[in-house]
């Protein structure tokens, strides 16, 4: 089986979890793009596309991405500086794998904390200290506490996650099965 990683990443965290993933991979073929490198060709077996989160799902250049493809095995996981058992984490991940439910097969998801830019950090911090996208004293906290994010753990459980679905759809398929595409 022949997976392609291709991920997008503003901080390095998803880059980082990105990486994580692909070192874990217990596939026979493994492919590891940065789609600011240039647009990947997918033809492999299952594509796992990973990205920051941006107003809510993927950041332009992976959302743009992920609606040319068609015809795939696809897994998707982001990264965001908020909580990611968070309603908001939640939506994120719903809204990247929105864009390629309907032309491709959903392997599953994974989202995880990760830091915020330094340069997204100092936008709020220019909008004062009150409201949602400000420097508010939790916010604040918030960001010092995700810095260390993604940890070991969250990489570990995101390869797990991901390692544990390419082998069902391994298995499926050496018997002629169709993998039941996950609804998130």
């Amino acid at each position: 089986m022949k997976v392609q990683i291709v991920y997008s990443s503003l901080s390095g965290c998803t880059r980082r979890l990105a990486e994580g993933i692909f070192d874990a991979l217990t596939v026979d073929a493994k492919e590891l793009y940065d789609l600011a490198a240039g647009t990947p060709e997918l033809d492999g077996d299952a594509v796992l596309l990973g990205y920051w989160v941006d107003k809510g799902g993927p950041d332009a250049a992976m959302k743009a991405f992920m609606e040319t493809i068609e015809n795939k095995n696809v897994g998707v996981f982001c990264t965001l500086a908020y909580w990611a058992d968070s309603a908001h984490a939640h939506n994120a991940l719903a809204a990247g794998v929105a864009l390629v439910k309907e032309k491709n097969r959903v392997l599953g998801g994974y989202v995880c904390n990760g830091a915020m830019s330094q340069a997204m950090i100092d936008r709020f911090r220019a909008n004062g200290t009150s409201g949602p996208h400000s420097a508010s004293p939790a916010n604040e906290a918030r960001w010092a506490l995700m810095k260390n994010h993604p940890t070991a753990a969250e990489i570990a459980l995101g390869a797990e996650r991901f390692n544990e679905r390419l082998g069902l759809l391994q298995a499926l398929t050496a018997q002629g099965l169709e993998y039941p595409a996950i609804h998130i």
